[in-house]
């Protein structure tokens, strides 16, 4: 009697578990946690990022990650207007462009690498989570047209937002 209770308890565990991961959307925004900022809590699972490197000269160099939730980091590291951790609260409808256009240009099926032996040029580093996919892509030299301009979108979507400075974050 006792192990059939116990299987009885462990069968409505799971099905009240599996119940409740079915309303996510495939972009992969939750707003199940909140954190003191007001958006939602920073440890929730990254959904997309980008990382400008820097180079000999004044290449900007920054690196910004975005999670499923819409919380994002951004961290000035040289030849940038904003240096050092700031944080923000990326809207769900940008969220859903970027994905939008990465499926566009078949961004999950690029290579990994574009890269030469070349010296002092920086690099681009990107990395989209959705669903079971996971891609990260290195943009340095050869890099198709297409990936560039997505790169350069998800610049003009993220860079232009509201970021507030949080020095205790240490990403």
């Amino acid at each position: 009697m006792r192990m059939i209770l116990s299987l009885a308890t462990a069968a409505f565990l799971l099905m009240g578990v599996g119940c409740g991961n079915t309303a996510k959307s495939t972009v992969g925004p939750s707003d199940q946690s909140t954190s003191k900022y007001g958006g939602t809590n920073p440890a929730d699972s990254l959904f997309f990022s980008i990382e400008r490197t820097p180079c000999f000269g004044k290449c900007p160099a920054y690196r910004i990650k975005v999670y499923r939730s819409g919380y994002a980091t951004y961290e000035g590291i040289s030849n940038v207007e904003r240096l050092g951790m700031n944080r923000g609260q990326v809207g769900l409808d940008t969220l859903a462009v970027l994905l939008k256009e990465a499926e566009a240009i078949g961004y999950f099926d690029l290579q990994d690498s574009y890269d030469r032996q070349v010296t002092d040029i920086p690099s681009t580093r990107l990395r989209m989570v959705s669903g079971a996919r996971d891609k990260a892509i290195l943009a340095r030299a050869g890099v198709p047209p297409e990936l560039k301009a997505f790169a350069l979108r998800a610049d003009e979507l993220l860079l232009p937002m509201k970021w507030e400075r949080a020095p205790e974050l240490g990403q």
